[in-house]
């Protein structure tokens, strides 16, 4: 898992242009101009990354999938919601060293929960240890949804590490029960590729996003061209989800 999360690091701005930076430096030596050339083109990806105009079409390009229309859902056709986890804040101290949901986490748990209340349908935690030392995700998501939302989960998935895996192994456990269409929650920019997997896992879904970054046209103006940090992290999320659905396609096709 160090391996898949230092190249998946490695292959993103802002890691990919200081190392390009850096390979230049030390082996361009002798080639003044084209060293100089490509750590000036890196530095200029970077800073069009980091622009608000750059991050808003880059995400828009990923969340292609509307949110979830209650009132046209036939709900005869699906048996239950599965939420996906987001990761965690490890031991945080005002809850006592418990692992909390981090905010990706906590935003799909609301939303599954406002599913429930709409529908009826039970739900589905997902989330296992990404390291050894973790308990898993689906336990404080289940924890947090029947305490804080008011939800009823029947179903722990806790073994999974990745999307993929979210998908094969909620397969296996619904299985059980003979259950096949299921209302997918998770955040817009995710969708496509948690879609990707749970319908190569077999299931019948019907996307049910939440929290889109993109889905209002922007009216342009000069500080959408300033570089930002916040443009910066949003680009890097949909770089992240289109490199993630381009691997899954090669791996799992």
């Amino acid at each position: 898992m160090i391996t898949r999360y230092l190249l998946k690091t490695l292959a993103l701005p802002p890691t990919l242009n200081f190392l390009v930076i850096l390979l230049a430096v030390l082996l361009l030596r002798r080639w003044v101009g084209l060293r100089n050339t490509v750590i000036g083109v890196s530095l200029l990806s970077l800073a069009i990354v980091c622009m608000p105009i750059t991050s808003h079409y880059l995400a828009r390009s990923v969340e292609r999938h509307p949110a979830l229309d209650l009132t046209s859902l036939e709900l005869a056709d699906y048996e239950a919601i599965v939420v996906i986890g987001g990761s965690r804040h490890r031991a945080a101290p005002e809850y006592e060293g418990l692992d909390i949901p981090n905010g990706r986490t906590l935003e799909r748990l609301r939303y599954a929960a406002y599913l429930q209340r709409r529908t009826g349908l039970p739900i589905l935690v997902a989330g296992g240890s990404v390291w050894e030392d973790e308990s898993p995700e689906s336990v404080f998501m289940q924890r947090v949804l029947e305490r804080q939302f008011l939800a009823t989960v029947r179903w722990q998935e806790n073994a999974s590490r990745t999307t993929w895996e979210n998908a094969v192994l909620s397969k296996q456990l619904l299985a059980e029960e003979n259950i096949n269409g299921v209302l997918l929650v998770t955040h817009a920019l995710h969708m496509p590729r948690a879609l990707y997997s749970f319908r190569k896992a077999g299931f019948k879904v019907r996307p049910a996003p939440t929290i889109f970054t993109a889905h209002q046209k922007i009216s342009i103006d000069v500080l959408d061209f300033v570089p930002r940090a916040s443009a910066l992290y949003r680009s890097v999320a949909a770089l992240h989800e289109l490199l993630g659905l381009a691997w899954y396609r090669f791996r799992y096709e």
